[in-house]
């Protein structure tokens, strides 16, 4: 019985061990310039992990009225500065999504599909002003959501990992179970 327990948290601290040591990281600090971008599902409630294939979409507020912004997913960055970042040193992964800014500051029609089919990883949105500041940089007229989950905007995990962890504790019940019928058919005695 002991063998099956520690071969059955072996496979389980193996299955997970990806993803804890993921959400292990020093949490940041999110910084907006002008306003914020979010990671979102089709109905605007804030998203910030995914399974693979899912749709994701954006959400913004307190942009620069009337503006025109090139929406970007970009694998995760951890260097944005305020005019240094450019579009080439990021690895593009959807867009440009060009949206336009109500009065208020909302993109209009949010939320808005930025990416139809997420694969696994790690990802930060860039909402580049078209309008103000300087096109291809990131500056103070746009916004990035590079924080929400670890230190990316949104991550995009396996469903594999949510099935997993039952199989996992099912296999465990199986194990013990049949080691159970095993001691009581030999009298109480485990067979060595």
């Amino acid at each position: 019985m002991k063998k099956a327990l520690a071969l059955t948290a072996t496979l389980l601290i193996l299955a997970l061990a990806p993803y804890t040591l993921n959400n292990l990281r020093k949490p940041s600090t999110i910084v907006f310039a002008l306003g914020g971008i979010e990671s979102c599902d089709s109905a605007g409630d804030t998203v910030n992990e995914f399974n693979v294939g899912n749709s994701v979409y954006v959400k913004g507020s307190g942009l620069e009225p009337g503006g025109t912004y090139h929406i970007y997913i970009v694998r995760d960055y951890s260097n944005w500065l305020f005019s240094e970042t450019h579009i080439s040193d990021l690895y593009i992964v959807a867009g440009p999504i060009i949206v336009d800014v109500d009065a208020s500051g909302y993109i209009e029609n949010q939320p808005v599909l930025i990416w139809e089919s997420a694969s696994i990883g790690e990802y930060d949105i860039w909402a580049d002003s078209q309008t103000d500041g300087e096109t291809d940089f990131y500056d103070e007229c746009d916004a990035i959501d590079n924080l929400g989950v670890n230190d990316a905007g949104f991550i995009v995990i396996s469903e594999m990992l949510l099935i997993a962890v039952p199989m996992l504790l099912a296999y465990s019940l199986i194990i013990t179970s049949l080691k159970r019928r095993s001691i009581t058919r030999n009298n109480g005695y485990s067979k060595p």
